[in-house]
């Protein structure tokens, strides 16, 4: 018996005993069926192992409910969601065929050096680096080198940046956490970001976003997601996001590619997949009208171009 098969009876006994579903880290609201099924079809034997980033989840969520033919509720039995870091693991030592995630840390592909793994990665989302802060801070624009002075410590009053005089409280994710990695990335490397205590550095990826939104000294917080997390899987009206270099994040900015954080999403495989791989054949769809299509049906902004 396959593993997915032994999880998704796992699953669906858990189901039946909490009224919950464990498979899936999407928001549980406003669930409704496939509007149609995907041309491309699998049963739950043939369906390849699928695993992912928490805000990548809705994604290939629903993309499994077209290949099945099912529910959202009942295809988020047949795929995983490890979070990012979990995710590459599942990948580098063959746990799992393929991983929808953000770009990889340096851990995360030294381990698949290591491991003699080659990553190949198909982009097919874009997606924005985002950051936030409470909605009673004044300050609305931030720069790219503002960002990197507060997390280099810097820059530590608002006051420096055209706020009020309150100390900057910077929160930050654990490295590995597709979050992270994004930071390193785009704003600041490694070596130059400041080391955050215990308390400022979030584990999960809601747990940031609820922070900058409710924490006592939150008029002086800021933090950073994905802008799909933020906006549609973790949504709160206690906090706003920030101008960067005076482009507000947006479905439009980012689609056009005139705000400046833009972050592809992946599709990855071991790069040695054989040709003939059902893999290789969801690859090709999600690059497609109708994966573009499923794209705007969860939410997200396409990779291709309308």
């Amino acid at each position: 018996m396959r593993k997915k098969k032994v999880l998704g009876i796992i699953c669906m006994l858990l189901i039946v005993l909490t009224g919950f579903s464990v498979a899936g880290c999407a928001p549980q609201e406003d669930e409704k069926s496939p509007d149609k099924t995907a041309s491309l079809t699998f049963t739950t034997e043939t369906l390849p192992l699928i695993d992912g980033a928490t805000a990548l989840a809705p994604y290939y969520e629903l993309m499994a409910s077209k290949m099945l033919g099912m529910e959202l509720e009942e295809a988020r039995q047949w795929v995983l969601c490890s979070k990012t870091d979990g995710a590459y693991e599942n990948l580098i030592h063959d746990k799992v065929d393929m991983i929808f995630c953000s770009m990889p840390s340096e851990e995360q592909q030294a381990m698949a050096d290591e491991a003699g793994v080659e990553f190949e990665m198909v982009p097919f989302l874009n997606g924005g680096f985002v950051f936030f802060v409470n909605k009673e801070n004044p300050v609305d624009s931030l720069t790219i080198q503002q960002l990197h002075d507060i997390y280099a410590g810097k820059i530590t009053n608002w006051s420096e940046v055209g706020g009020d005089d309150t100390e900057i409280i910077p929160y930050q994710r654990p490295n590995n956490s597709g979050s992270q990695t994004g930071m390193y990335h785009y704003i600041i490397p490694e070596n130059e970001i400041m080391e955050a205590p215990t308390e400022m550095k979030i584990a999960e990826m809601g747990g940031i976003v609820d922070a900058v939104a409710s924490y006592d000294n939150a008029a002086g917080a800021i933090g950073y997601s994905y802008y799909y997390y933020v906006t549609s899987m973790h949504y709160t009206d206690q906090i706003k996001l920030l101008e960067i270099d005076g482009v507000a994040p947006s479905d439009e900015t980012i689609a056009d590619g005139t705000y400046p954080l833009i972050n592809p999403s992946y599709a990855i495989i071991n790069a040695k997949t054989p040709e003939d791989s059902p893999v290789r054949e969801i690859l090709s769809w999600l690059v497609s009208e109708e994966g573009q299509e499923t794209a705007r049906e969860a939410g997200y902004v396409p990779r291709l171009s309308e």
